[in-house]
């Protein structure tokens, strides 16, 4: 028999396949919870404004009959909208204002019912600024499990479940889905089925009441002209709405506010707060509008013809401020009510005994909450159409556009304070819900005032996974992307970080699979400059196109994988998760991006200016750079490894060599008279009167050899050159050579060059020499001092006794995180000012006086990465790696900026000027010589500062 009655349920779903023009259903429609489950599913939603007022997560009427018509695969529009209102009945769905059933309309605006999911509290995105794009997927897949969908079952549109019934053979049933009659007779009643609700909250209702034309003489009526008669009406019905509003507001003071306080539904010491959380300052409100609306009614009886209102309504609506209030605190009254609801079974039975009073009108409690903000909306809707037929020498002609104006500025404020608001109550529940392995590991900073979640949702660790176990938490927040695992707690979700967050500055995303290779990497990699980009001198970080747009518009099935690389020191290995479609990882993508475009430019403090693009390529690299003032514009020197060259500053196409060796590691100017150049160990110098023309290296002789590398400084009063040799006797040797260039006779400056050409070791000469028994990997300058940084400590060399010592105490225990490291090195240090001096290592950076004493109250400065080279420009210090440059803040340490990019390296780094080289973002067979420039607005400030500070400089 069962076998019999499946073979029949085959034979009638084959039948309707073949003989029905409409396709077969994806869900079975008679069920009411599979078409809601689906519905909710696969309906976008978004922000909408409507009289003024931002509506979100809502969406329109029509959209929702749309939707059902592919759901129920029928052409029919009016079975669509029967099933939704079959929906709004059971409150699935609701009008924004709560004041009709679904209509198919673009003008409607309605929601899903508000439930406490697991995640509530928590939008998918920030606000208005979402696209509705977004929700094409909506992640609520987990959401779907734990809502309550309304039940029912439509029986137009069931299968015959008669077993007698087959294809041949018809069933006894005068309404058998088999029968011819089966299309058209169910639809013959359409229209006697969807009449409009007669409830006295439909917008049909109201227009059903008495009239203005009902409420006065019929003598009055007929002496009053036509236009006239519409003024009234529309003046009639703000007087009478206003009673209605005032009416539903004494509503929910007599039915929910009053019982909830003299009854114990909710404990004692929960219930006050609860009032005020979810009924917030409805009562300001309410009194407020109550004296308006007497005003109002006091001004009607005066007379059957109102001959003005604005008067009135101008007094009362200065008065509207408690409206503004109210409506940035509803998202968090209804929160705290949802909530209370699920968890306190006493509440939820006084609601739904309260609800189904006749006073309640059938409308739930939201439906009363959101009336405030929806009354403001409509104040200026009334006023229009009353100023529309309002003559010119009426008071209203002047005053309407005032209240009007006033009105609307109020409007503006309720959706600007509504977004903030609810912006920092998400954020303040992920705070709370949020948590790490250790208390101490991370601080995300969810209060402060700028920050914003911009998105949320889910993603699978694994890409066949069903389990909820693989599921994780994904938060992109203004400033860094967290990951989270779930767990749930008392109706809520909680999130314990899965991994460290992500600062957006170091980010890389791929789409290209699940293999993060470096071609992914390089492709994806967020650049401070392309040519090609119109952002050149505003962005520091702005993510190419490559890494998205061949897998997302490949005509080869949708990957859902992204793969996520976190940059620097403390980064995670790579990590590939799953999103539920192609399209939500396409919004994830572009979300990610368009963050990390406005981070960059809020946080832009140095712009990457180009200087010399596509003239050195990958094979001859270059390692230095010098700025030269030249006889009519200012040009660049740079060291390559195949030469010496120099080109315009102002124009890149106008570079050529004019030293021909190899290996030339660093080139700097001695007081603008003469170039040193080290290439292959060797020391060079030469005039700069000879950088205009080619020079000949054989005609130049060196100054030394097996030269590690050279400083240029001020010391003892003097510009000094220090030359770092190594040697098989002995680690270091400081050769400090002073210029005599000065010394000269101007008038014999030609015999001079001339000589200097013969013997290029005149024009420096001894100073002294210094030995040290472990390697040097950098000096700097002091007034009275050297200091030279080794692989496990700094020594400081008295250049007047030539004493030499340690720069930090070994007795201060502060200083155990230095002393007990043997693989971290000291880079560069800086006097900030007076015995104060910034000591920075390839880790860390700190702060030490004039005794090598750490400075407690400077505190320290992690380095995200691992920095090679560092350049000083008061207050910021800009660290440099290969992948990025961090620059902070060294009054605060606070990380300012990052600027992205590959094999960067700093070529010069002297005060007001930081020259740099990368791999050029458009063509990496090139590399890119760039220069740092401080942005415009904060160059005053700096310059307030370095006043301020004793000069900064480099020791």
């Amino acid at each position: 028999m069962q076998q019999k009655r499946e073979e029949q349920r085959k034979s009638i779903y084959a039948y309707r396949q073949n003989n029905n023009p409409v396709q077969q259903p994806m869900v079975y429609p008679a069920i009411l919870s599979v078409v809601a489950r689906e519905l909710y599913r696969r309906l976008s939603t978004s922000t909408i404004k409507k009289d003024d007022i931002e509506y979100r997560n809502v969406f329109r009427g029509r959209d929702a009959v749309e939707l059902l018509l592919q759901i129920l695969r029928t052409p029919d529009r009016n079975l669509a909208l029967l099933v939704g209102r079959a929906l709004d009945i059971q409150m699935f769905l609701h009008d924004v204002n709560y004041e009709h059933h679904l209509r198919d309309s673009v003008d409607e605006l309605y929601q899903f019912r508000e439930q406490v999911s697991a995640s509530m509290g928590l939008p998918n995105t920030r606000g208005s600024k979402m696209d509705e794009a977004l929700f094409a997927d909506r992640q609520k897949d987990h959401d779907v499990d734990n809502m309550d969908f309304p039940t029912g079952v439509f029986t137009v549109l069931t299968d015959c479940y008669s077993p007698t019934c087959s294809r041949d053979k018809g069933c006894y049933s005068s309404s058998c889905p088999r029968k011819s009659t089966k299309v058209s007779s169910p639809t013959l009643n359409w229209k006697q089925t969807l009449k409009r609700s007669q409830s006295q909250l439909s917008l049909d209702a109201k227009e059903s009441r008495n009239l203005w034309i009902h409420s006065v003489p019929k003598e009055v009526v007929d002496v009053t002209p036509p236009e006239e008669r519409r003024r009234q009406e529309c003046i009639y019905e703000l007087i009478h709405t206003e009673e209605d509003f005032v009416r539903d507001l004494q509503y929910v003071h007599n039915f929910w506010v009053k019982p909830l306080i003299t009854s114990d539904i909710i404990p004692s010491e929960r219930c006050e707060h609860f009032v005020q959380e979810v009924f917030w300052n409805i009562a300001d409100i309410e009194k407020v509008n109550t004296q308006l609306s007497r005003a109002l009614c006091e001004r009607q009886a005066e007379q059957d013809v109102v001959h003005c209102i604005g008067d009135i309504m101008l007094e009362y609506v200065c008065e509207f401020d408690p409206f503004v209030a109210y409506g940035a605190h509803q998202v968090i009254g209804k929160f705290n009510f949802e909530l209370e609801k699920k968890r306190n079974p006493q509440f939820a039975q006084f609601v739904e005994e309260t609800e189904r009073r006749p006073e309640s009108r059938r409308l739930e409690l939201n439906g009363y909450l959101t009336k405030p903000t929806t009354r403001l909306g409509r104040y200026n809707l009334l006023l229009r159409e009353i100023l529309k037929r309002t003559p010119e020498e009426n008071p209203d002609f002047e005053l309407i556009p005032q209240i009007m104006e006033l009105i609307t500025e109020f409007l503006l404020q309720v959706n600007k304070e509504t977004g903030i608001s609810e912006n920092m109550f998400n954020l303040q529940q992920i705070e709370e819900r949020l948590s790490f392995k250790l208390a101490s590991d991370f601080d995300l900073r969810l209060r402060d005032r700028d920050r914003e979640l911009v998105m949320k949702g889910r993603m699978k660790r694994k890409g066949n996974a069903s389990s909820d176990a693989s599921d994780l938490q994904v938060f992109l927040f203004d400033h860094y992307l967290v990951f989270a695992k779930i767990r749930y707690q008392n109706h809520l979700e909680y999130y314990k970080v899965y991994r460290k967050p992500i600062p957006l500055e170091l980010l890389t995303l791929t789409v290209s699979g699940s293999n993060f290779n470096n071609r992914a990497k390089r492709a994806s990699s967020i650049l401070p400059y392309s040519r090609s980009s119109t952002m050149l001198p505003t962005s520091s970080t702005a993510l190419p196109k490559p890494s998205t747009s061949e897998n997302l518009n490949s005509n080869k099935p949708a990957s859902t994988a992204i793969t996520f690389y976190h940059h620097g020191r403390r980064g995670s290995p790579p990590m590939t998760l799953y999103t539920s479609g192609s399209t939500m990882r396409r919004t994830w993508v572009d979300k990610i991006k368009e963050q990390q475009e406005i981070l960059a430019e809020k946080r832009r403090i140095f712009a990457v200016q180009p200087l010399l693009q596509r003239q050195f390529g990958i094979t001859n690299k270059v390692n230095s750079t010098e700025d030269y003032e030249g006889r009519h514009t200012r040009r660049v020197i740079v060291g390559a490894d195949h030469g010496v060259y120099i080109g315009g500053k102002d124009d890149d196409e106008s570079v050529m060599r004019i030293l021909s060796v190899e290996k030339v590691s660093q080139v700097e100017l001695v007081d603008n008279a003469q170039l040193l150049v080290l290439a292959d160990k060797t020391l060079w110098s030469f005039p700069v009167e000879m950088l205009d023309s080619e020079i000949q290296a054989k005609k130049i002789r060196p100054i030394s050899q097996h030269a590690a590398f050279f400083h240029v400084g001020q010391c003892m009063g003097k510009t000094l050159v220090c030359v770092v040799k190594t040697s098989t006797l002995t680690p270091t040797t400081i050769r400090v050579l002073e210029p005599v260039i000065a010394e000269e006779d101007k008038k014999g400056r030609r015999k001079f060059i001339q000589r200097l050409v013969r013997n290029g070791s005149e024009n420096l000469r001894p100073y002294k020499d210094l030995y040290l028994p472990s390697e040097a990997s950098a000096i700097s300058l002091l007034k009275t001092k050297m200091c030279v940084s080794c692989p496990q400590e700094i020594g400081v060399i008295d250049m007047k006794t030539f004493e030499v010592q340690a720069l930090l105490d070994p007795d201060d225990e502060e200083l155990n995180f230095v002393f007990s490291r043997q693989d971290v090195r000291p880079v560069s240090i800086y006097r900030i000012q007076f015995a104060e001096y910034l000591v920075c290592y390839n880790e860390f950076a700190f702060f030490v006086d004039q005794r090598g004493r750490f400075k407690r109250s400077r505190g320290r400065i992690d380095w995200e990465g691992v920095p090679d080279a560092f350049a000083l420009q008061y207050p910021y210090i800009l660290a440099f790696e290969p992948e990025f440059i961090e620059v902070r803040n060294i009054l605060t340490g606070e990380l300012e900026q990052f600027i992205r990019g590959t094999h960067i390296r700093c070529t010069k780094a002297s005060p007001g000027t930081i020259y740099g080289t990368m791999s050029d973002p458009d063509n990496d067979r090139y590399q890119l010589v760039f220069e740092l420039e401080l942005v415009r607005k904060h160059q005053t400030a700096m310059s307030s500062l370095a006043q301020q500070s004793s000069n900064p400089t480099l020791f």
